[in-house]
């Protein structure tokens, strides 16, 4: 796209509570798009250069820099993007950093497979020179989970790993340690990438019922104390809900 709108940025995060920056397109790609929750964050500044868009936000007392990019295919253009994150890194240093999106590179032969695979010099030395890159940043490139490649070729001969997260010591720090999930790919021929705090979401938690807490003479007085002591109001509907699974706690069996 070589332009957006408040709307469009408004209908892709789901409200109005979104700040946005947005580098153009050049042709039929490059274009960039980063979002963030301007209700518990604050805008300190954006910036932008060839292949990246920078944003700068207080949160909290914490300070935050992300560096959202998208290189393009040519080893002179990779490497003034790389100078360019150096650069900034230095100046902006202080904080946490997540620089993330596609590097269009890759470490060693392992991460392309199919065509054009463990070739070149010209491969080696890019590969020698982005993993240069990698050291002198000092940012951890996290370790992919659910695939090994996150570009594929339509016909599915090739793939690559050339989508990264790349975090500070200070990122770990304040969030926690975190883990990188691919999601499958869709329309596009990147795969989406997920970066989850440790832990996992197993959803709200299940109801069961054991059958032999029917043997207890008790049970029933239990449930029944229970149901009467647990005061709702509003439609009757409302108050059924509100019973049978109470906000923070399950339903009347586990209190049993």
């Amino acid at each position: 796209m070589e332009d957006i709108t408040p709307s469009l940025c408004h209908k892709l995060w789901g409200s109005e509570d979104c700040g946005w920056s947005f580098l153009p397109s050049e042709g039929n790609s490059g274009s960039i798009l980063s979002l963030w929750n301007k209700i518990d964050s604050t805008l300190k500044f954006t910036f932008g250069g060839e292949g990246f868009v920078g944003v700068c936000l207080d949160w909290g007392a914490h300070h935050r820099t992300c560096f959202n990019v998208y290189s393009k295919y040519n080893l002179e253009a990779k490497r003034r993007l790389w100078k360019c994150i150096e650069e900034a890194r230095r100046s902006l240093g202080e904080g946490a950093w997540c620089t993330l999106g596609d590097f269009n590179a890759v470490r060693n032969g392992d991460e392309r497979r199919g065509v054009n695979a463990g070739v070149p010099s010209s491969q080696a030395l890019e590969s020698n020179l982005f993993n240069g890159f990698l050291t002198r940043v000092e940012l951890d490139d996290l370790n992919l989970l659910g695939s090994r490649y996150t570009w594929y070729h339509p016909n599915d001969i090739a793939m690559s790993r050339i989508d990264r997260v790349l975090i500070s010591e200070e990122w770990n720090q304040f969030w926690g340690a975190t883990s990188l999930w691919m999601l499958p790919r869709d329309v596009s021929d990147h795969c989406l990438l997920v970066l989850k705090l440790r832990g996992w979401d197993w959803g709200p938690r299940p109801f069961r019922f054991n059958n032999f807490w029917l043997e207890n003479k008790k049970f029933k007085g239990v449930v029944e104390d229970w149901w009467r002591n647990r005061n709702s109001s509003g439609w009757m509907s409302f108050v059924l809900k509100e019973k049978y699974c109470p906000i923070g706690g399950g339903g009347w069996g586990e209190v049993v």
